[in-house]
């Protein structure tokens, strides 16, 4: 897959993900559907985009992996890849998985396999911030547990101000970030806009 490749297969999967939300929201509008539904509609659509974002992200550092050099000519890989397999079987070790979230898994991964981290060891605060809010939201609607709801008010919550209190994820990704976006919509775009960063990084 090409770099920008990375970066269409999350928008791709953004765009089928908020027509099929979209839907729902129109039914709730019809009072076809019940506020908690929609609200379950909006954590399960989050999950949706965070696992794409995920996936995306992993592919994009194997990219990087088979990557000798980049365009300046600096090295890259740290490490000989015959193909992408062999580069995800050398990430993923004797485990036979890798975790590459929350950020400091990344940066410590990227050190190993790439030249100084880059371009994974460079991310800006703004979407360090960004992932470490996404994987709270995640976090507590995957596993609903006192330290996920914990983590969600602390990482999430405490920074906003709802019309109500509610430490349901869906409450706060249907609530409204500003004019007619939504948590929703501002918090996916953030990691479309931190994967779009990761793959200009990465050439």
């Amino acid at each position: 897959m090409s770099l920008d490749g990375h970066f269409q297969s999350f928008k791709s999967r953004l765009a089928s993900t908020r027509k099929l939300l979209n839907r729902q929201i129109g039914l709730f509008n019809r009072n076809s559907v019940p506020i908690t539904e929609l609200e379950a509609i909006y954590e399960l659509s989050f999950l949706r985009i965070f696992a794409e974002f995920e996936t995306d992200l992993l592919g994009l550092f194997v990219t990087n992996m088979m990557m000798p050099s980049c365009a300046a000519g600096r090295r890259r890989s740290l490490v000989q890849c015959r193909n992408r397999a062999d580069a995800l079987k050398i990430l993923r070790g004797r485990n036979g998985y890798i975790q590459l979230l929350p950020v400091e898994n990344l940066e410590n991964t990227a050190r190993i396999f790439l030249k100084d981290g880059g371009p994974f060891s460079t991310i800006a605060q703004q979407h360090k911030n960004a992932l470490a809010r996404s994987a709270a939201i995640r976090n507590h609607i995957a596993h609903r547990s006192s330290e996920t709801k914990a983590q969600f008010q602390r990482k999430v919550l405490s920074q906003v101000q709802l019309p109500k209190q509610s430490s349901v994820p869906g409450f706060y990704l249907r609530s409204s970030f500003q004019n007619n976006v939504s948590y929703f919509d501002h918090n996916v775009s953030e990691l479309g806009l931190c994967l779009r960063r990761l793959v200009e990084n990465s050439i």
